[in-house]
């Protein structure tokens, strides 16, 4: 599995060629790993906000509480799964669109592998420093897009030029589904768990 990820950050138009052509079996067991690799950008954050804490232009660093810190932390990393979960399925369900070759893993281990880089990402967390932070999850959604532009041809069977128009449809699904996390993150603020700030 780390081999796997390793060539899709070194040389993604190969390593998908070959993910491409795992039988289903060995997709079902990848499909395992995400959900632990997705616990590191929550973990990463748990612990930067409530241990180190981050900075604006030099002021003191802001931290909140580790009790508000384990709702947020848990519904994050629902949030991420969520992602994998559901673009997944409209991979498999637009798949007829397309005259992709799919199967009910193979939508959720591609978006987890595109994913990866934004998982990988979320370790340097641990130390929030805001705008290298920022940077940092930019540059790895972006290579995110990348990798699902350049990996649906090989892995779901379509024609490039179908493959470009299948990627873009899960990207415009992958936009819709930011927008709801975004309108449940300030309801859930709001009314659920909100975040307990400490100095």
């Amino acid at each position: 599995m780390l081999g796997h990820i390793v060539g899709l950050l070194y040389d993604p138009q190969t390593e998908w060629k070959k993910i491409g052509a795992l039988p289903e079996e060995t997709l079902k067991r990848m499909s395992i790993y995400f959900i632990f690799l997705g616990m590191v950008p929550a973990i990463g954050f748990y612990i930067g906000t409530t241990q180190f804490g981050w900075t604006i232009i030099g002021d003191e660093p802001v931290r909140i509480t580790e009790a508000s810190a384990i709702p947020l932390v848990v519904l994050f990393y629902f949030a991420l799964m969520g992602a994998l979960i559901f673009i997944g399925w409209m991979i498999g369900w637009m798949s007829k669109t397309y005259n992709a070759e799919t199967n009910s893993f193979k939508g959720f281990v591609f978006m987890g592998l595109c994913c990866s880089p934004v998982f990988l990402a979320g370790i340097f967390a641990v130390y929030p420093i805001w705008w290298f932070d920022l940077l940092l999850a930019t540059a790895a959604c972006s290579y995110a897009i990348r990798l699902m532009y350049l990996g649906i041809p090989d892995v779901m069977h379509v024609p490039e030029d179908q493959g470009f128009l299948y990627a873009s449809a899960i990207f415009a699904m992958a936009l819709v589904y930011v927008v709801v996390v975004l309108v449940a993150t300030v309801l859930l603020w709001e009314y659920v768990a909100a975040p307990v700030f400490t100095n």
